[in-house]
């Protein structure tokens, strides 16, 4: 036996205790899932010790591929050809009305406090040159990040900041520039950028078009402040902070592809920012261990809890709280193109 068995495709998610050691199975034929029963005796294989670092829930490995053993990294993902999907004879679900909210925006309520939120330009509040809606925050029971949308008509916006708070920009359309700590930096459509905690930002708009942005923010944050000028504070430790769209770094998760932009790896902040690519399809009902924000950049469908639905299009954004049941559709046949924001740090494509 030279190749360990799958025991399942998805992570076992599992409490842990600081400092107990677990004997995770590698072969794959333990009958106690995901730890070692001894039914590895008589092959090529041994169970793997994991001290536990901190109380909490980890994803040990199931499909026993990973490259983080014994914790999964998402390559039970790339495990097959096609993403697993929903199964057609599930329960019947109720279609979530749009319901007026703050300003003039839409909000569909699903089941928890998963949102689908539409936010039409009126709904916009005005300072200077810039418009600023709250899409997401603390009085929708989000507990790790806040989202804002951002529009910037032509001329300089005035600095703003999240005052203990990284921030992870992405601009939908639109060129400018970026100004963090006095460093400049070019920005235009489908570019991420971040902004670490103490540090500040505005972006000039050389026009005509107005720039289009989203803004999330983690740990939340109701507001920005307002500043006169531009201070000084800049992390040298990552003089880089935009990130493109580029299809060579684009990682396969089956028929999907992601491409992460801002991550710890990159820049240093448990804020993730990713792009994604699903075909037509509708994913199978999963989990994450993290609190996420997706909006939509093109393409058409619906958001799947266990008793509702609602319709997403382009510019809608879905909230997912931390292990919400969930599961996106793409009815378009081009597929559906989207951003994601996540915290605590981590994969995108690890899910159980």
């Amino acid at each position: 036996m030279s190749e360990p068995l799958i025991a399942r495709r998805k992570p076992f998610l599992e409490t842990v205790k600081q400092g107990k050691t677990y004997f995770w199975c590698r072969c794959g034929r333990s009958k106690k899932q995901p730890f070692c029963d001894g039914s590895h005796r008589g092959t090529d294989f041994t169970p793997l010790a994991y001290v536990a670092e901190a109380d909490g829930e980890v994803l040990f490995c199931g499909c026993k591929h990973t490259g983080t053993a014994p914790l999964c990294d998402g390559t039970h993902n790339r495990l097959s050809e096609r993403y697993e999907e929903a199964a057609d004879d599930g329960p019947e679900v109720r279609m979530v009305n749009f319901e007026p909210c703050q300003a003039g925006a839409l909000k569909a309520k699903l089941d928890g406090d998963c949102y689908v939120i539409r936010v039409p330009e009126a709904a916009q509040q005005i300072h200077g040159n810039l418009k600023l809606y709250p899409v997401i925050g603390s009085p929708d029971n989000a507990r790790f990040l806040s989202q804002f949308a951002m529009r910037i008509d032509p001329g300089e916006s005035p600095v703003m900041r999240f005052a203990g708070s990284d921030t992870a920009l992405y601009v939908i359309s639109g060129k400018g520039r970026l100004n963090v700590g006095g460093q400049a930096f070019s920005i235009g459509p489908e570019s991420g950028a971040c902004i670490k905690s103490g540090e500040a930002l505005s972006i000039t708009n050389p026009g005509p078009d107005p720039i289009a942005l989203n803004l999330s923010v983690c740990p939340p944050c109701a507001a920005p402040e307002w500043l006169d000028r531009m201070p000084a504070a800049f992390d040298q430790s990552y003089p880089e902070r935009v990130a493109r769209v580029d299809e060579a770094r684009r990682e396969k998760m089956a028929d999907r592809f992601f491409q992460v932009l801002i991550d710890h790896k990159s820049h240093g902040t448990e804020v993730t920012q990713f792009i994604g690519e699903i075909p037509r399809s509708r994913a199978a009902h999963h989990r994450h261990l993290y609190e996420e924000t997706l909006t939509v950049l093109s393409g058409e469908g619906f958001m799947w809890t266990d008793e509702t639905k609602a319709p997403v299009r382009p510019g809608d954004t879905i909230f997912l709280p931390r292990k919400q049941h969930h599961s996106l559709e793409c009815t378009s046949e081009g597929g559906m193109r989207l951003v994601g924001v996540f915290y605590p740090s981590g994969s995108p494509a690890i899910n159980y």
